[in-house]
């Protein structure tokens, strides 16, 4: 008898086969309590023997497969440990956080103040998170992440809507993308996210240029997928079917030059 996990890797399966992501989609679980990591899971702390921060272990997670567990010993990220609920800022870290950002994400610190009225964090108890391929999961996922390309993210949007109707409306910034938007926006707006990954992502979380995240509840992947499905079947598919059936040509003076240069053996059909 298939299992609830065995559902969701099976989608797992189904968005490798229709979409064909370079790296393993994710599945992300908030956990209430440490008794809820598993021995087997790897942690940055015991593992490596360090902090890190959370992005690079959605890279790792999706490039080598591992399952792996974060709680607040094994990040060391300010901002995410203050979205995450790990740290309360105290006047003079905002202070300092503010100044940090002013002349390179602001011009100045009123312009500043506006970004954090766009930020979620989280709320409830929760003491980490669980990463873990989709396809291999070990756990029902809040959230999944999908490293992808522009045109994948597309038929993410396009899957979803085909069930949904409307448009999917997000908001960037460049910056705070794959741990704030990818897994707490996600959950707490209850809504998918196309993430425009920031230079944290870039530089520390080892995505790459041509990267983007599409990220999806849990709770309505089994949406996502019977539009992705559907619109698979209907023709919408990935790697785009770009069209292929006409005559190419040259451009006039191109064409005109490789007559002279071919002294008048090439036959222009008419």
């Amino acid at each position: 008898m298939p299992t609830e996990l065995d559902r969701y890797r099976k989608y797992g399966e189904r968005i490798e086969a229709l979409i064909r992501p370079a790296t393993f989609p994710l599945a992300i679980k908030l956990i209430q309590s440490e008794s809820e990591i598993q021995p087997e899971y790897k942690r940055p702390s015991r593992e490596m023997g360090l902090q890190n921060f959370v992005c690079q272990n959605f890279k790792m997670a999706r490039s080598y497969g591992w399952t792996m567990a974060v709680t607040e010993a094994d990040i060391n990220c300010k901002l995410a440990r203050v979205l995450y609920g790990w740290d309360i800022p105290a006047a003079e870290e905002k202070k300092w956080a503010e100044a940090f950002s002013v002349g390179l994400y602001a011009r100045d610190r009123v312009t500043e103040s506006k970004f954090g009225q766009h930020l979620y964090s989280l709320d409830r108890e929760f003491a980490g998170l669980i990463i873990s391929p989709l396809t291999r999961t070990k756990i029902i996922p809040d959230s999944v992440l999908v490293y992808c390309l522009p045109a994948q993210a597309m038929r993410f949007v396009q899957g979803y809507l085909f069930m949904e109707g409307g448009v999917l409306e997000f908001s960037a910034a460049g910056r705070v993308g794959s741990c704030h938007e990818g897994v707490i926006k996600t959950i707490k707006t209850n809504k998918p996210q196309y993430v425009t990954l920031g230079n944290g992502d870039r530089i520390w979380g080892g995505a790459q240029d041509y990267e983007v995240m599409f990220s999806c509840p849990g709770e309505k992947l089994d949406i996502l997928l019977e539009g992705l499905e559907k619109t698979h079947t209907a023709g919408l598919r990935y790697p785009i079917p770009q069209y292929m059936n006409y005559s190419p040509g040259f451009q006039a003076s191109f064409e005109k030059a490789a007559m002279e240069r071919a002294g008048g053996t090439l036959e222009k059909k008419g």
